[in-house]
């Protein structure tokens, strides 16, 4: 393929297609793809891509940053990564081998800009163009030991608990925990090709998790409306820094969306309304 016909579309469809799984480690709670494999399935899909790294960044506590920079044809991404240690902590006057090992972290973190592996970031299991319907989960067998005490028949909704452990959300269990970790992962890689697929990440993570659960008792002290318990959950401190993030990033208009998806959930007179509404999107 000539450098003319290469478009950033074009190579985000090929690499974005790509099943990494089998060449990925986890490390930290974090899963990891190998460089070398990487750079080997670039170089099939685009054997004259190259990379580059620019100068360390240096910053005042003593700790690094280092950029990379990945070129396909006319088509370029950038990417930074601090230099970090196994627990994913910013190493202070980090050494040579540090150094070495996160450039080759920041160039595969480059390579998911072009589509190589971004599913990994967004806290996904494979790419979406590789998805197959779930297969069943076998039960885990429990010992004696683990059974569980038989529940009180009488024990009502609202004594229920109050946080639900595990949300399916298209074909997938989160928790509240391991989605806001996957939303930071996903804005750390938005681009103007998969920004949609981005906001629609976060639009589903409010929808779900904003509201207390279907049928649980309230404080007296919570929010007595449904944009008031969306409002809340979008001006915690870690909601409202990723979509700053993004507002900075260039993405105003798709940050000013968002809100406007998000009006008609919070012109619901009750959180009952909301459920009602919530119930029969899952039907569709």
């Amino acid at each position: 393929m000539s450098s003319e016909e290469l478009t950033y579309q074009k190579i985000w469809n090929t690499l974005s297609s790509v099943d990494c799984n089998e060449h990925t480690d986890k490390k930290g709670g974090l899963t990891y793809l190998s460089w070398a494999w990487a750079w080997a399935m670039l170089m099939e899909h685009y054997p004259t891509a190259t990379f580059e790294f620019s100068e360390n960044e240096i910053h005042a506590d003593g700790s690094m940053t280092v950029n990379c920079t990945v070129t396909i044809g006319e088509c370029q991404r950038s990417m930074w990564l601090p230099v970090m240690d196994y627990k994913n902590a910013a190493i202070k006057s980090p050494n040579a081998r540090d150094i070495s090992d996160n450039k080759m972290r920041c160039l595969t973190k480059t390579l998911s800009l072009l589509g190589l592996g971004h599913y990994i970031y967004s806290g996904e299991d494979i790419p979406s163009s590789s998805k197959q319907p779930a297969k069943p989960k076998a039960e885990s067998k429990k010992t004696p030991a683990a059974k569980e005490k038989p529940k009180n028949k009488q024990q009502t909704a609202s004594e229920q608990p109050k946080t639900q452990t595990t949300i399916s959300i298209r074909g997938k269990e989160w928790t509240a925990a391991s989605r806001m970790e996957a939303q930071k992962k996903a804005i750390t890689i938005a681009t103007p090709e998969n920004i949609e697929n981005v906001m629609n990440f976060i639009f589903d993570t409010i929808l779900h998790f904003a509201l207390p659960p279907e049928g649980s008792s309230t404080k007296e002290s919570d929010p007595k409306t449904v944009e008031g318990w969306i409002n809340q959950f979008t001006d915690n401190d870690d909601n409202k820094k990723t979509l700053v993030e993004l507002y900075n990033a260039g993405f105003k208009n798709e940050v000013q969306d968002l809100k406007k998806r998000l009006k008609p959930l919070c012109e619901l007179a009750s959180i009952e309304e909301y459920y009602k509404s919530l119930n029969e999107q899952k039907e569709k």
